[in-house]
């Protein structure tokens, strides 16, 4: 925001520019700039305490590395900053190597609580149409903003309101809507209910609905399970896609994979929580900076109902059962502990999802079909050149990176040659490439948009080639799609 006010032209220009899509770049117009102006004076104010703990966060870890040589760490207590003090340990690996652990539970519970500072947006803007996330939202002509606590009911009543009729009046006593903003808000509703295809399943078959990206949602007449749930909320006659209106009423099981926007989407969590029994998350490395709690922040978005799994435990229910996987690479080799792919088994079919792993270690998925058997279909990601280490993970290294280390480290899932290896390892008669980004209401939260010659899809299709060869199916997944098992 502070670049953006200095040299706007340069973010607007950054902006149109396709090829810098998905850049550390604010699209605005420059007759913003007074508004993001007030935004940061906003921010430095508000979130003082925030701001001071993650510059005095750095300079101490710093501190850190330069002067623990080995020796015992009590002298670097008696320097910790007021801004870290309780919330933090400090320790040695068994190389001697020192760290410091953030006590999550703290910051959350006590020392950082933003929790009144938590704002909801309300616009009419297309999916297709979204700024790029890290975009400030300002105020625009049918846009409705209002502070609401993320657990709050009232995000339920109006979540429940896209699918089932609710008062709007009560809607509107609840947000506090002023006169002046009455019409805006009240365009946002209607008298008709909206068009949902079949969202709920009664007969003998699996179905698998697949709504882009890595959301999948498998259904039986008496279960429903809902992987990595990112969903456009825009229907679209022309691709015939599914939206969040055709989700179930009921979800048995949300499972989320890891922590990566695209996977781990609050603004739909948020919208869900209310029909979801239970979600399952895979347990994090405490105290790790680049790997927080995804249970700490799910119950910071109201949610409950939550079951913490490590690699192999098994959730089971009534027609099978979910077992959590590990899961290898995609997160620039950093030392993240949450994250997991995942075996349904349900009415004897077997589904393995492995999301954005990639595959690394040939050794590792040969052991798990051993434990868990031979997939009826494989789901794998084939987004196989990510965005490098510092687009997600920059603003918490302590020490600079060189470019080369930054550009050899990338948020990658599996090429075709790892692909292929799984295919055979796991010996799968069925396997769809799917979690690539490619759905155009996803721009906005990945920035990517693929040309006829990227290496993503060039892969993708040898992946297919490779397959077909050995009379394996295969189906390259984008938009939507509804299968049978």
């Amino acid at each position: 925001m502070q670049s953006f006010v200095a040299a706007p032209q340069v973010h607007i220009a950054a902006a149109k520019d396709p090829n810098l899509s998905g850049g550390p770049f604010v699209d605005l117009p420059e007759s913003a700039v007074p508004e993001i102006k007030t935004l940061i004076q906003q921010t430095t104010t508000q979130f003082a305490n925030l701001i001071a703990f993650a510059r005095d966060f750095k300079a101490f870890d710093q501190a850190l590395q330069d002067g623990a040589t080995g020796f015992c760490l009590s002298e670097f207590y008696d320097r910790i900053p007021s801004s870290l003090a309780g919330t933090i340990e400090i320790a040695y690996d068994l190389n001697n190597n020192p760290s410091l652990r953030v006590i999550e539970e703290i910051i959350y519970k006590y020392h950082l609580d933003n929790t009144s500072a938590q704002e909801i947006c309300i616009s009419e803007t297309k999916d297709s149409d979204r700024k790029f996330f890290m975009t400030p939202r300002v105020s625009a002509p049918s846009t409705f903003f209002a502070t609401a606590d993320f657990a709050a009911p009232i995000l339920d009543l109006i979540s429940s309101m896209r699918t089932h009729a609710g008062s709007l009046d009560e809607v509107s006593k609840a947000f506090d809507v002023s006169p002046f903003h009455k019409a805006t808000f009240e365009n946002f509703f209607t008298s008709e209910a909206p068009k949902r295809k079949s969202p709920h399943y009664f007969e003998d078959d699996v179905r698998v609905r697949y709504f882009g990206h890595a959301c999948v949602l498998i259904q039986t007449a008496r279960s429903s399970i809902l992987v990595d749930p990112t969903v456009t909320w825009d229907s679209n006659e022309s691709d015939d896609r599914y939206t969040f209106v055709d989700l179930p009423d009921v979800i048995d099981y949300v499972i989320l994979s890891h922590c990566h926007a695209d996977h781990f989407f609050p603004e739909l969590l948020v919208q869900i929580r209310s029909r979801v029994r239970k979600i399952v998350v895979p347990r994090n490395n405490g105290g790790n900076i680049a790997d927080p709690s995804m249970k700490l922040i799910l119950q910071r978005l109201g949610y409950a109902n939550i079951d913490i799994v490590d690699a192999f435990d098994s959730i089971k229910f009534d027609e099978g059962e979910i077992i959590s996987l590990p899961f290898s690479g995609e997160h620039s080799d950093l030392n993240v502990h949450s994250k997991q792919t995942i075996v349904v088994t349900i009415k004897g079919r077997r589904f393995f999802f492995l999301v954005d792993s990639d595959a690394i270690d040939p050794g590792l998925y040969k052991l798990v079909t051993t434990i868990v058997g031979i997939p009826d279909a494989l789901f794998v990601g084939m987004e196989c050149f990510g965005a490098p280490l510092t687009w997600l993970y920059g603003p918490l290294l302590t020490k600079p990176i060189s470019r080369r280390n930054d550009e050899s480290r990338r948020l990658s899932a599996s090429n075709c040659e790892r692909a292929w290896r799984l295919v055979k390892d796991l010996g799968c008669r069925k396997a769809f490439i799917y979690a690539m980004g490619q759905e155009p209401w996803l721009r906005y939260l990945m920035g990517l948009e693929y040309k006829p010659d990227s290496i993503q899809l060039k892969q993708a299709r040898s992946f297919v080639e490779r397959c077909v060869e050995a009379g394996v199916e295969v189906e390259h997944l984008n938009i939507s799609r509804e299968l049978f098992f």
